[in-house]
């Protein structure tokens, strides 16, 4: 059976060389519901949209208002005026119900959690790059606290109302990458992305108004397999960066809050056909058969990697992420 280290043992081990992390849910989870956006959106089920979820297999809104807006293009064609305006309706019903979704799910203001951020930012102190597959702001708030961790979204100075920072540029100080996008990101009509900010009343706020009354949705990646998830990434040039840059990276790489599933095959499969030094896998209050199950996990992303990645394990609960001590 695989030996376990401490958080603190890891990184000793690792001492004057490049850590990179990687989280996953596992980091939010006390903050942030995963059961999916999808299922606290509040659309009934039997509804017609409901069931264009269903019908389309996806829980991503985006595709499905798109789907909502071409069917419109259809039966005005088709002189359907009045089924084509039922159908705008719809597609604005499926913002407001993803509006609805982010609030029930998340912090309404980053000062909501302010006496933990101490020992996350102590944590992400030992890292010089953050990927993370969230979707949620804790990270983005967080990153607040280590002045060493900036997200590319700086050096643009274009900004549309005051309301967001960009666009992302490559050429910008860049340690934090958000592998599936994130809630508070928005791509405008040319592909760039740009970033929330606080404008007087939290980012939630700005996130939910540029969904219910500019009709935008922000740029994440919530397909339920991991061929779906990397079409996604593929079709966006800030995540295909920021899966490029894990592709490449050379540092220790720890994995935290993540249980390494297969519909993130994509993300072992980078990792282990990068050049990474060696993987640290954290496990939440590791016992035996955990520890067969990631090693089972593990050995078969390493066969398949096409490098010679090494890892091994530590006690995830160890890195007192949110200790508030």
């Amino acid at each position: 059976m695989p030996d376990v280290a401490s958080f603190q043992e890891a990184i000793d081990a690792t001492k004057g060389e490049d850590r990179a992390l990687l989280v996953g849910n596992g980091f939010s989870i006390d903050y942030f519901n995963y059961k999916t956006l999808l299922a606290e959106a509040g659309l009934e089920d039997g509804s017609p949209i409901k069931a264009l979820f269903d019908g389309l297999n996806t829980v991503d809104f985006e595709a499905v208002i798109r789907a909502l807006e071409d069917a419109v293009v259809v039966e005005r064609a088709y002189g359907n005026d009045e089924h084509a305006t039922q159908l705008e309706a719809d597609a604005q019903a499926v913002r407001e119900a993803l509006v609805t979704a982010v609030n029930a799910t998340h912090p309404a203001h980053r000062d909501d959690l302010v006496f933990k951020y101490d020992s996350a930012a102590a944590f992400l102190k030992h890292f010089g790059s953050v990927f993370s597959l969230n979707y949620d702001l804790l990270l983005y708030w967080v990153s607040f606290e280590v002045p060493k961790l900036y997200d590319g979204f700086a050096l643009g100075k274009k900004h549309r109302g005051g309301r967001f920072q960009g666009p992302f540029h490559e050429g910008a100080y860049c340690q934090i990458f958000n592998l599936h996008g994130g809630l508070h990101l928005f791509q405008d009509k040319i592909g760039a992305v740009h970033k929330a900010l606080d404008h007087g009343s939290g980012v939630r706020a700005t996130i939910t108004n540029e969904i219910a009354k500019h009709g935008n949705l922000p740029l994440y990646v919530s397909e339920g397999n991991w061929q779906a998830k990397l079409k996604k990434i593929n079709s966006v040039e800030y995540l295909r960066h920021c899966y490029r840059t894990l592709k490449e990276t050379t540092a220790n790489v720890f994995v935290y809050g993540h249980s390494a599933d297969q519909n993130d095959s994509h993300i072992y499969h980078a990792i282990f056909g990068s050049k990474a030094k060696h993987v640290w896998f954290g496990i939440y209050k590791p016992d035996a058969d955990k520890l067969r199950e990631f090693d089972a996990k593990l050995t078969a992303f390493h066969a398949i990697g096409g490098r010679k990645v090494s890892y091994g394990f530590f006690d995830a609960e160890t890195a007192q992420v949110w200790s508030a001590t």
